[in-house]
């Protein structure tokens, strides 16, 4: 099949085309409902001979050589999603792939720069590049998903009951939303392997200069890098967009559930500090169970419990080198993974802390303004610890100004 004549043929049969579309959006298509499509589309055509014609152009692919079933071909129901916006949600389903061809990668890599091999290097870089611009593209096509389900929803009959009606949004929210919060939120493995793959990259740079390597080999490795951060920090903004535009809708489907009203309670138990309240309604031990590092990176309970409500993202500051010395000083404030015991260790041995989102920030300076924010919820959660709020005030991180109370921690 020649590009341009596959092109040229899908922009002539564009409206039979969006009806097999629509079609496949059922399942596959039955011989006798394809025949009418085509029949509809134009009546002198001969049915059957066309349909050779469209798998031929694999705009259709046969299911089975022995059955009369067709679906519509990967590369056409791509095109038709994108220029119709009928994006559907992927990359839930992708992601722990990636996170492991990005691993493979980068070991690939540092095997390369220790080997001197200039060509294997460069294959590889190009892979993580292309890499980084797969996921970047999976991540805009399931936002715009996000935006045409909540359309779509908004539109249908309000006589339709609420769950109904929301369906598609319940559904979102079960198989996209909160696996892909489970993989990208602090200390998850979306996290820890990024700055795995990144630090492996660091250092691959820093053996390149100390064998007197051509500086372009390094910048190679350099944008690489910058292209991994940018990966991260768009799958985060736009993962978090998709998040913020989903919860209400979801919320509201799950209004008469007991689940939220029971969510209600609770969240009204911890702005009046009613832990052992919480405790005593649980049906499963909550305080014991084994959890996730830190809290969830959802700023729901923030905004209830603490009153942190305005968080405001600063101007991003133009990227510089690291000295040896700050690289020195970088690896060695996180080379060993916190967790949630380690965290808790570390303010008890800090106690009494005047202050406990200014001590966050000056403690953990390379920790994103999630991690702070979950730690300072981790303070005012943890029931060994006594918090004070005192008046608000302004704190700034690298990337974003905090406006919130001003908290005091001490031992219980």
């Amino acid at each position: 099949m020649q590009p341009r004549g596959y092109l040229t043929f899908v922009s002539r049969q564009w409206n039979l085309i969006t009806a097999l579309f629509e079609l496949n959006k059922e399942g596959p298509i039955d011989q006798y409902s394809l025949l009418q499509a085509i029949r509809r589309h134009d009546p002198e055509t001969d049915a059957f001979s066309f349909i050779e014609t469209l798998v031929s152009y694999t705009v259709l692919s046969q299911i089975f050589t022995s059955q009369t079933l067709y679906t519509l071909g990967d590369l056409t129901e791509q095109i038709v999603e994108d220029l119709l916006s009928e994006q559907q949600l992927g990359l839930s389903e992708s992601i722990r792939v990636h996170m492991s061809q990005f691993d493979m990668l980068s070991i690939r890599l540092t095997k390369a720069v220790e080997a001197r091999d200039a060509d294997a290097l460069s294959r590889v870089i190009k892979k993580i590049n292309k890499q980084t611009q797969t996921i970047k593209r999976q991540t805009r096509h399931d936002y715009k998903a996000i935006e045409n389900l909540v359309a779509e929803s908004k539109k249908k009959d309000t006589a339709i009951p609420l769950k109904q009606r929301y369906a598609d949004i319940l559904d979102a929210w079960d198989q996209y939303i909160a696996p892909m919060g489970e993989m990208i939120d602090p200390w998850s493995a979306f996290d820890q392997n990024t700055d795995k793959v990144i630090n492996r990259l660091e250092k691959a740079v820093e053996t390149l200069e100390r064998g007197g390597s051509l500086t372009g080999e390094r910048d190679k490795i350099h944008i690489a890098k910058q292209m991994l951060i940018d990966m991260r920090m768009t799958v985060l903004g736009r993962f978090k967009l998709s998040r913020e535009l989903l919860q209400p809708l979801y919320e509201v489907a799950r209004l008469n559930s007991r689940v939220t009203r029971g969510t209600s309670i609770v969240l009204d138990y911890l702005r009046k500090n009613k832990f052992q309240k919480i405790e005593s309604m649980a049906t499963l031990n909550w305080f014991s169970r084994e959890r996730s590092p830190l809290i969830s990176h959802d700023l729901v309970l923030l905004k209830y419990y603490a009153g942190y409500k305005n968080i405001k993202e600063n101007p991003a500051p133009p990227i510089s080198m690291l000295s040896e010395q700050d690289k020195a000083e970088r690896f060695s404030r996180i080379s060993v993974p916190l967790d949630r015991h380690s965290i808790i260790q570390e303010i008890r041995s800090a106690l009494p802390i005047k202050d406990g989102m200014q001590w966050a920030i000056q403690r953990y300076p390379e920790f994103s303004t999630g991690k702070i924010l979950d730690i300072v919820l981790l303070m005012m959660t943890e029931k060994t610890f006594r918090v004070k709020k005192s008046r608000t005030k302004t704190y700034q991180t690298p990337t974003h100004g905090i406006h919130g109370f001003s908290i005091k921690v001490e031992n219980a």
